[in-house]
């Protein structure tokens, strides 16, 4: 059974540790581990494609490229107080250059007994799983709450440096970090690639674990430096080419999709309880976002499974709410243009617009029941059955074409069947 997420000694094991003076090896040592899913998604719609994170290429139908991956870590213990981490993962996003087949690189340098320091790229440290995301083994979904992981790890990494805080407390281990670097984010979707850089990102996170109990707080905020989005050139270009009496509104509407500088603030709470039996896991998520194209969103999950024998059925519910008013396109001044042909070219613009911001809007809702099996060690076979209603036009989260809407509502059935191991 997975030491990740059933009850284990690690938690004492810490404690007692972190009560001891530091002690490495003396003599460098190097280790090689890796983790892997192979999984089939299947859905009952292609126009809305599930995907399991908004950095990964949406896939239509029953496939096994939505889910699955392959990660290798090296880690390399340099001497008593410095070691280095590097791992790599394969899974079906964007490839542009060498960077971006690297998860994580970085020195981690033992202060002492309590504090480290870790410089170079690292995992954004945002919600109970952001060590371990990736490695499917080690949590007990078939697939994470989309509601919450999809906008929470769109920024999987950062590159920067994190202090980390670790000490005993009572029958626990308290932790606290504290990181400052850059990013990138990916965003894909049909047919089209985005991205958003940030001049800079700030994160704070304090943890307390016991054996039982995870208790996590994270904190953090960015400046926006650039935005490069998916066909938004060609059509500013285009609106710029007519008069501006002809469409009063285009100016603030084009000034709001200016990333540089924008800031966007993030808080997120979570608990994990697990003993022998009983498995209950629930985090809550806000984001406050400035940027013109979208806005606040708030949203979490609730999810519990009971294990019997190796075999864990489990249900979870997870929500992500829209905290704002859906942005209307005002239409262009067709009483100052004569020519039917101009007409119909700024009711396209218009329309591609009113696109371009209902496709970064996200409003849904599901209910997950499925089970994991560990029928061997290291091994572990899940299943998974999701129903979400997504709440027009709110379906950001989803692949699609950007001249897709939704009026009122969609609901989606999700299937998804993978194997996970550590090796």
């Amino acid at each position: 059974m997975s030491l990740f997420w059933n009850k284990s000694p690690v938690c004492s094991l810490l404690v007692a540790l972190l009560a001891l003076p530091v002690s490495f090896p003396s003599v460098a040592q190097l280790a090689v581990s890796g983790f892997a899913t192979l999984g089939l998604t299947t859905s009952n719609n292609d126009e809305l494609i599930f995907r399991t994170s908004i950095n990964r290429w949406p896939e239509t139908g029953s496939n096994i490229l939505t889910e699955s991956l392959v990660g290798i870590q090296f880690n390399y213990q340099a001497s008593d107080k410095i070691d280095f981490v590097v791992q790599s993962i394969l899974e079906n996003k964007n490839y542009d250059s060498v960077s971006d087949y690297v998860e994580l690189a970085f020195m981690r340098y033992q202060i002492d007994r309590n504090f480290a320091l870790r410089i170079g790229r690292m995992n954004y440290n945002a919600y109970i799983l952001s060590e371990y995301l990736d490695v499917g083994y080690s949590y007990l979904w078939a697939t994470p709450p989309m509601e919450f992981y999809s906008p929470s790890s769109y920024l999987s990494y950062f590159d920067g440096v994190e202090l980390q805080y670790r000490n005993a407390l009572s029958e626990g281990v308290l932790q606290a970090t504290f990181a400052a670097g850059t990013s990138k984010a990916d965003l894909l979707s049909v047919g089209s690639y985005s991205s958003l850089e940030y001049d800079y990102m700030l994160n704070t996170s304090v943890s307390y674990e016991t054996d039982n109990w995870l208790f996590k707080g994270t904190l953090s905020h960015f400046s926006g430096h650039s935005a490069t989005l998916d066909g938004v050139d060609q059509l500013e270009t285009l609106v710029e080419s007519f008069p501006q009496q002809w469409w009063p509104f285009m100016g603030e509407l084009l000034e709001s999709l200016e990333f540089k500088d924008q800031k966007i603030h993030y808080a997120a709470v979570g608990v994990n309880y697990n003993d022998e039996r009983w498995f209950v896991k629930s985090e809550l998520a806000y984001f406050d976002i400035e940027w013109g194209l979208t806005g606040d969103l708030g949203y979490g999950y609730v999810s519990s499974g009971y294990e019997f024998d190796h075999f864990t059925p489990y249900i979870t519910f997870a929500l992500l709410d829209a905290l704002y008013d859906r942005h209307i396109i005002a239409s262009p001044r067709y009483d100052l243009i004569a020519d039917p042909a101009t007409q119909q070219m700024l009711g396209f613009l218009q329309t591609q617009f009113q696109g371009l911001y209902d496709s970064a809007r996200m409003d849904q809702y599901s209910v997950s029941v499925g089970a994991r099996w560990d029928f061997h060690h290291d091994w572990a076979l899940k299943g998974q059955f999701t129903r979400y209603r997504i709440n027009g036009p709110g379906a950001g989260l989803w692949g699609r074409d950007r001249t897709e809407s939704i009026d009122d509502h969609k609901h989606v059935n999700v299937i998804s069947i993978n194997i996970n191991t550590v090796f």
